[in-house]
């Protein structure tokens, strides 16, 4: 059974008459539309700017697409222009490395009686060197063992032999001990034994010793 206050609520809480529900009614839509349009005076400059910034926006897509473009057609070209480039190098390259070729044969061609004629100038300078010198001089000057300096005299007095220059007084009178030991490397250019003269021109030409620093030494 309902209490007198449970009652007394229900009944506040229900319409007594129509034209209470009908007032109501227009007062809640009055309210309503003065709510709106309130809101849609606020938002007015919200739309304002709204609309300005999707201005921006579409100019800014725009411009994009256009550079868009722009990149696409250069990146086109860009790729003919390379394999163009690429082929045009390919080309000129081939074309250096036979000239190149062609100019390091004539080259050794002409060196070749130059290189023997080096190789005898070499092989008498070192004879020379060791008439006033011993190979342990020589050793010092070309930054080799004294067996090795003593061996490229020999070689150098063969060679000369064999082409018909032996210089008179070139035997060997330095001591011979101690051949073996290697001596500390002077600032010279360190210079191979000479080659025989009927094999020159398929050999590298060695660094030749300059005849005035030997003739100082």
């Amino acid at each position: 059974m309902t209490s007198p206050s449970e009652a007394a609520a229900a009944r506040s809480r229900r319409l007594h008459t129509v034209k209470n529900v009908d007032r109501n009614v227009k007062a809640a839509r009055a309210r309503a539309l003065e709510h709106h349009k309130r809101i849609e005076e606020l938002a007015k400059p919200l739309n304002a700017v709204s609309e300005k910034l999707a201005q921006l926006d579409r100019q800014a897509e725009t411009v994009g697409a256009a550079g868009d473009r722009r990149i696409e057609s250069l990146r086109s070209g860009l790729g003919k222009k390379i394999d163009k480039l690429k082929a045009d190098t390919a080309a000129k390259i081939e074309q250096t490395e036979q000239d190149t070729e062609t100019k390091i044969e004539a080259l050794r061609t002409a060196q070749r009686g130059s290189e023997e004629a080096l190789l005898i100038e070499h092989a008498q300078a070192v004879v020379a060197f060791s008439d006033g010198g011993s190979p342990a001089d020589l050793a010092t000057v070309l930054g080799l063992s004294q067996k090795q300096a003593k061996d490229l005299i020999d070689s150098s007095k063969a060679d000369l032999d064999a082409a018909g220059l032996t210089p008179s007084g070139a035997a060997d009178t330095s001591p011979t001990e101690n051949v073996d030991a290697p001596t500390a490397p002077a600032t010279a250019t360190p210079t191979p034994p000479a080659a025989d003269p009927a094999n020159a021109a398929d050999e590298t030409t060695p660094a030749a010793v300059d005849s005035a620093v030997l003739a100082s030494a």
